[in-house]
């Protein structure tokens, strides 16, 4: 951490109009949860997709070696397309025969195969002081706690939207094969974990060309400088600080 600190003062210092006042070390505490949710793969349906849906439209057929004889395709593909179907609830047997359903009938129009869901779940991180998600390694910190940290957010405060997008930001929702998407089907659970404290490095500076006191905040989690931190600072210390330096 001290090496870190010097690489960004010499940095902050480069500007020969720039003079550093204070520093200090401090923890921004974040809430972590750990969220189960579903996804589904939306591929964008083949030809031979569209003929089997469409022969479960217009006709009725008892099993997929029936299916074959009429397009003229390998047994075995068209049990294992069938297979997938009837899981997605696409087609259904009954009375013998499989039949279109209305969800098949959907998803044939538009074009798009939606598969299985599949159950997954990552862990997300949320700071109060920012009222928002954020994406990045963190590393414990036990020194003193951010001064103007906001009190932590209830999991029940939280709508489905917002987790959504959280884990948009930590997780790859497209997959390697062409025309597939991988979505958030739905939210299954959220359970909050230990709260994390994220260190942060603090340079209060004056420049001395246009005599302007300002903050640094170097966010260690998100690997940049943190305007919102530096910004809700300076609304608490500006006035304290003009007393404090510029009287000097």
């Amino acid at each position: 951490m001290k090496e870190l600190e010097n690489k960004l003062r010499n940095e902050l210092l480069r500007d020969t109009n720039v003079k550093l006042l204070a520093t200090a070390t401090w923890s921004l505490p974040v809430q972590s949860f750990d969220v189960s949710f579903e996804t589904v793969e939306r591929t964008k349906m083949d030809i031979l997709m569209k003929m089997l849906l469409t022969a479960f439209r217009t006709g009725s057929f008892a099993s997929a070696e029936e299916v074959s004889k009429l397009l003229v395709v390998e047994p075995l593909f068209i049990q294992d397309m069938m297979d997938k179907f009837e899981q997605t609830a696409m087609i259904q047997k009954a009375g013998g025969t499989y039949t279109l359903t209305e969800k098949g009938r959907q998803q044939l129009e538009s074009g798009v195969y939606v598969s299985v869901p599949e159950n997954e779940d990552a862990t997300v991180y949320y700071s109060a002081s920012h009222v928002q998600f954020f994406v990045g390694n963190v590393v414990d910190h036990a020194k003193e706690t951010y001064r103007y940290a906001n009190k932590s957010r209830a999991t029940t405060a939280f709508e489905d939207e917002e987790w959504r997008n959280a884990l948009e930001s930590v997780r790859v929702t497209e997959s390697e094969k062409e025309h597939v998407q991988k979505v958030i089907q739905s939210i299954k659970t959220v359970t909050e974990l230990e709260q994390k404290f994220v260190p942060c490095i603090e340079f209060q500076l004056h420049n001395l060309g246009n005599e302007r006191l300002y903050a640094r905040v170097w966010n260690t989690m998100t690997e940049q400088w943190d305007e919102q931190l530096e910004a809700q600072i300076l609304e608490h210390e500006l006035a304290q600080w003009r007393e404090r330096y510029l009287a000097e």
